[in-house]
């Protein structure tokens, strides 16, 4: 997608509400993969109903306390991105902001498989570049995401529309709505 640079915090990573702008996520419901601010942003500027999922019960639990008045738009659940238990096409967008590093790479295609799976209109994957990683995450035991591959997983699932940061990437994966219905 052409069109104006999107704002990007002191560290370089793009700020959360340029993704929800930029790709009018706005009086959706959502599910946000990884406990974190998006899901106060969402709920608060852009009226969605959330859903926060992670695998950490402490990070939710921060995140909910945060949460605050948004609290009431936002639900929070333990669950493995990689098996969800949601029936297919359960939410309007899914977000995974700086979250696919934290999965183990031989699980990483089951992630957007299930992304994909419970999204109705779009999947949002927004992830490290090399330097963005080594920046980040230089001493951990995270993997770094082929972003070659990320894109060419995606562009076998349909459109992708993708934007490049100074750190981060974002892919858009644009739901085919002729999907037959169950």
């Amino acid at each position: 997608m052409e069109g104006k640079r999107l704002k990007e915090d002191a560290e370089g990573l793009i700020e959360r509400a340029e993704i929800l702008k930029r790709w009018k996520v706005e009086d959706k419901t959502v599910l946000d993969i990884g406990a974190g601010p998006l899901a106060i942003i969402a709920a608060r500027d852009f009226h969605c109903t959330v859903t926060n999922i992670d695998i950490f019960e402490d990070a939710l639990r921060d995140t909910e306390r945060d949460a605050a008045e948004e609290a009431k738009r936002i639900t929070f659940e333990i669950c493995d991105a990689t098996s969800l238990s949601y029936p297919d096409r359960s939410f309007d967008v899914v977000i995974s902001y700086a979250v696919l590093h934290h999965i183990e790479v031989d699980k990483r295609r089951k992630f957007i498989q299930e992304v994909y799976r419970v999204s109705k209109e779009k999947c949002i994957i927004a992830e490290f570049t090399s330097e963005g990683f080594n920046k980040i995450h230089a001493v951990s035991d995270f993997k770094a995401v082929d972003l070659k591959w990320l894109e060419r997983e995606l562009n076998l699932l349909g459109e992708v529309d993708k934007y490049s940061g100074t750190l981060m990437k974002v892919y858009v994966l644009l739901k085919n709505h002729e999907i037959p219905q169950d």
